[in-house]
């Protein structure tokens, strides 16, 4: 089952359905067996540095995982996650798949209604997905009774995407998933007037059997002809196809495109296109071609406009020109527009303001980042530039770079854009965790008061670092040394270490997968990873360890409507 993909859909398939089975997991406080297993996690970095495999948590690790579940992963993998972690709890299972396909924004339900803060999450679409499929396997009633919030916190196209995940892996013959109440879901969805045109963006199109090249697009065909018969009641007719094409265009959730294809470019609203979208379009060649550079230019950069945006802020900075000046003034407001656009999304009323932010610029970074094309370099500079923006403080634009050693930096410029090209930072030498702490130290004796400094730092790495030199883990070095300097007792016990760990696979498969601390309780260490950089609000002051960080991030408006 979602093993194996069909060669041809059109010929006749078969496959036979599995039902997953549960392993039940146990919790235990025992502190003989704790030691014992803190023992058996003792792992290095690829650096030779004390860490940990484990935090001793399934939901914990998986957590900070998130940033391996960018590349798509086989089913199995995904599958052996989900049965981990629902032998632990259930509920807790359901929410966190939940969390993963959460796209940063204010969620609108089924009911028309608005969340009144936007809901954060991992925002990633193929391992969210696999895993409600596994869930509607394992657990059906749990799958229907939150599936229209699932939807909600991501998209209408995922139901489209399990069933032609159904249909690709398993053929029409084998297909495993409620097919009956896929339809029935579908229907309510095109009789919702709140839903009905996202529902209709996307149908799937009907093609002929001889432009359906790849077998997902087969599956799209047998699926929008499946829908067709919901509809209409007539499963080969070419009548009722055109009324199925009729019925998908006449939604208006892409009536930007609907206009372009009818070559009435000069029409089209720039505040419709999706933030995506508009991006692509802005810096491809079509604004110029289609006479419309002038335009745009005067649309986007007036100060009321405010430009959509739903991707991670790295994407922002993809492909760039190696000067700024090879950017047109639109491109450059969309950029920094959209960038603002997720720091406003990402806010909370309790920001984590008095951190600072580290940059790993050792020779590592230059691996590509886990299901992306760019390096953890321009990853960590990009949420690093996010975060200048977002933790408001006195230390709001500057920031650590480590590698052989530890470098002060402040941003320079006025926008994102021109902090992003002011940058010289590269990539070079070892990843020397304890020459952040050093530089603490140095300026400590310079005679700088104590209430100066940050309250603790927030450290963009792959985490693969130098081992120190009495064989401790990197945080419980940087707090001895800490206390060496001269830094009091209550500094010392509240410093704050955020680890946003970046994965590659520079050192194998699993670089940025270990841990500095073993256990969920262990005060001021927290741990990150995905891409979705407004997750880092679920930090405030109140919580104290990485449990609690967790708890807070599944105690979201929405994820508490989820039943179990």
């Amino acid at each position: 089952m979602f093993t194996s993909k069909q060669t041809n859909l059109i010929k006749k398939t078969s496959a036979t359905k599995s039902t997953a089975k549960s392993v039940t997991g146990s919790k235990t406080k025992n502190a003989f067996l704790n030691a014992g297993l803190q023992t058996a996690a003792v792992t290095t970095s690829g650096n030779g540095a004390k860490k940990y495999s484990t935090t001793g948590n399934a939901f914990i690790d998986q957590f900070s995982f998130l940033g391996s579940y960018k590349a798509p992963r086989p089913f199995a993998e995904i599958a052996k996650d989900m049965e981990l972690i629902w032998g632990e709890d259930p509920k807790t299972s359901l929410l966190f798949t939940h969390y993963l396909r959460t796209i940063t924004r204010k969620v609108t339900l089924f009911d028309g209604t608005k969340t009144q803060k936007p809901q954060k999450g991992g925002e990633l679409k193929h391992e969210a997905i696999m895993r409600m499929i596994w869930i509607e396997q394992k657990k059906p009633a749990y799958f229907w009774d939150n599936i229209g919030l699932f939807v909600a916190l991501g998209s209408w196209k995922d139901i489209f995407t399990m069933l032609q995940y159904d249909l690709v892996y398993n053929g029409w013959k084998g297909r495993v998933l409620n097919w009956e109440k896929f339809g029935k879901l579908i229907l309510s969805g095109l009789n919702n007037s709140n839903t009905v045109n996202l529902v209709k963006k996307y149908l799937p199109q009907i093609k002929s059997n001889t432009v359906c090249k790849t077998v997902e697009s087969q599956a799209d065909t047998m699926i929008g002809k499946w829908i067709c018969s919901l509809l209409f009641g007539v499963k080969e007719d070419a009548r009722t196809y055109k009324r199925y094409r009729k019925l998908k265009t006449s939604g208006n959730a892409h009536e930007w495109q609907k206009l372009i294809s009818q070559g009435k470019h000069q029409l089209i609203d720039f505040a419709s296109i999706h933030g995506r979208a508009l991006n692509l379009l802005v810096r491809s060649k079509y604004l110029k071609n289609q006479g419309l550079s002038e335009k745009y230019e005067a649309w986007v950069t007036k100060p009321e406009t405010a430009v959509k945006y739903t991707g991670f802020v790295h994407e922002l900075f993809q492909k760039l020109p190696y000067y700024l000046t090879e950017l047109n003034k639109g491109e450059q407001e969309t950029i920094n527009k959209q960038f603002m656009t997720l720091v406003e999304k990402g806010k909370s009323e309790d920001e984590t303001s008095s951190l600072i932010v580290v940059r790993d610029t050792s020779a590592s970074m230059s691996s590509n980042a886990t299901g992306t094309n760019m390096s953890c370099f321009d990853i960590g500079k990009a949420l690093a530039l996010y975060f200048s923006y977002f933790l408001t403080s006195a230390f709001q634009d500057s920031f650590i770079e480590f590698n052989d050693d530890a470098k002060m930096h402040t941003w320079k410029g006025s926008t994102p854009l021109a902090k992003w090209y002011n940058d010289r930072c590269s990539y070079v030498g070892s990843t020397e965790f304890q020459s952040v702490i050093r530089l603490l130290c140095f300026i400590k004796r310079k005679g700088v008061a104590e209430s100066e400094f940050p309250k603790g730092i927030l450290c963009i790495s792959d985490s693969e670092f130098n081992p120190t030199q009495l064989g401790k883990t990197n945080v419980d070095d940087a707090l001895d040394t800490l206390r060496d300097a001269g830094f009091s007792e209550e500094y010392v016990s509240n410093f704050v270490i955020v680890l946003w760990n970046l994965q590659s696979n520079h050192y194998g498969p699993t670089t940025g997968k270990k841990f500095e601390t073993f256990g969920i309780d262990i005060p001021n260490v927290f741990y990150f990873s995905g891409y979705s950089a407004a997750t880092v609000s679920f930090l405030t002051s109140k919580i104290k360890n990485v449990q609690e960080l967790f708890d807070e991030a599944m105690n979201q408006e929405v994820l508490q409507m989820i039943k179990a």
